[in-house]
């Protein structure tokens, strides 16, 4: 029997095609006939307005609405506006945790120096979820005060969730300090890869050497390190921003490239001139 081949532009016109037929079966009228406004609509429904945005942040009854609405507006090109970011942060102590959860994500994609405050809060939030955003968020903004507290979060014994430990070993690549060091040199021996694996991405940017994944080697390297200076050779750091992933429109729009997104130095971190 002969085999089939099958080939993009076809699986493209079937995934076309089905897409037809569900515009169809959603967009019908009265009459039988197909109304096209109604068709786009159920295909791709419009994001609210700032406006509508705005009043969904502020339902005091409906957790669901204040969270999309910080997500919808925060998402927003003008999402880091003064006005939108004050309101972001009245959300950090909300008694719904999805809600705390993306008052951690504005405020880490949007927030100055001093909103690393809040986030180191949230870094005690009893919900993982609140814990792993605070930390994220604490990857693009930089402020001191926020190494020990996430010194605390990469111990498995104080913080259970590994993602959590995964992004604060991550946060931790920006701050050049002894304490950091040996706890990054600890969190090698995590019982998570990915926890271990950011641990090293993390000494491999302040140190500027790599001395692999024990934590007895690094050890030796720095005790070879003339005056204790584990840091002369620094790199700088950045994080990646987030980027959507590839969605069905992008790959039916297959002839617009998306560049991927540039690392940057988080806010407030000098950039170090080369």
């Amino acid at each position: 029997m002969a085999q089939i081949l099958t080939c993009q532009p076809i699986r493209l016109a079937a995934g076309a095609m089905l897409l037809a037929g569900a515009l169809v079966a959603g967009a019908g009228c009265a009459n039988g006939t197909i109304d096209p406004a109604a068709a786009l609509a159920n295909a791709f429904p419009q994001p609210p307005t700032p406006k509508e945005a705005v009043a969904m942040m502020f339902d005091r009854d409906d957790a669901d609405r204040r969270r999309e609405g910080i997500n919808w507006l925060s998402a927003a090109p003008f999402g880091g506006e003064e006005v939108y970011l004050e309101s972001y942060r009245l959300f950090f102590n909300d008694p719904d945790p999805s809600v705390r959860a993306a008052c951690a994500k504005a405020l880490g994609l949007h927030g100055n120096v001093d909103d690393a405050n809040l986030l180191i809060l949230m870094l005690e939030d009893d919900n993982p979820q609140v814990r792993w955003q605070a930390a994220n968020g604490l990857r693009m903004i930089h402020n001191p005060a926020a190494s020990a507290p996430l010194t605390a979060r990469i111990s498995d014994v104080d913080e259970p969730d590994s993602d959590v430990r995964q992004a604060a070993a991550d946060a931790l690549g920006q701050y050049a300090e002894t304490s950091v060091f040996n706890a990054l040199s600890r969190a090698l021996e995590d019982r998570n890869y990915a926890v271990i694996a950011a641990a090293r991405r993390s000494l491999v940017t302040l140190t500027g050497h790599d001395a692999g994944l024990d934590p007895r080697d690094w050890a030796q390297w720095a005790d070879q390190q003339p005056n204790g200076n584990l840091f002369a050779g620094q790199q700088q750091y950045t994080y990646a921003p987030y980027q959507k992933p590839r969605g069905w429109t992008d790959t039916i729009r297959f002839w617009r490239n998306r560049e991927p997104a540039e690392p940057q130095p988080p806010t407030g971190l000098e950039v170090a001139e080369r």
